[in-house]
């Protein structure tokens, strides 16, 4: 609770301020603090470190460690058999495109405008970059 002198926080059960030295009284109202601000940065949230820091921080988006062309190659050559989805670490629908032979084709059509034009992701969900 807040003392309602000085508005310092004192526990509960404390019956003198130990900053101000004043009795605390029984209708003091219990101190309800604001959550911290929440900055969104890229698929990551990182609290504010205290309320007068107001800097803005840019920082770089994250790319996975995989490759867009070795996908394409893996595509290419085991798209069927799904060797492009373990690859980017989708073992789910690796197993899918393996029993179910890439969807039935119409996976591998949408899979491949997706590494040439889209931004296909990794299992964590960063944009696999070209390299």
């Amino acid at each position: 609770m807040k003392c309602s002198s000085c508005g310092a926080q004192i526990a509960e059960n404390a019956r003198y301020c130990s900053y101000c030295g004043t009795e605390a009284r029984a209708d003091a109202q219990p101190v309800y603090q604001q959550p911290e601000p929440i900055i969104h940065v890229h698929n990551h949230y990182y609290q504010q470190p205290d309320e007068s820091y107001s800097k803005v921080i840019y920082m770089e988006p994250q790319k996975s460690s995989k490759s867009r062309l070795m996908l394409l190659l893996l595509f290419w050559f085991t798209g069927v058999l799904g060797g492009h989805k373990f690859y980017s670490g989708k073992i789910g629908t690796g197993f899918l495109y393996l029993f179910t032979g890439g969807l039935f084709g119409i996976g591998l059509i949408v899979d491949f405008f997706s590494i040439l034009f889209g931004s296909p992701t990794d299992h964590d969900g960063l944009p696999i970059k070209w390299s």
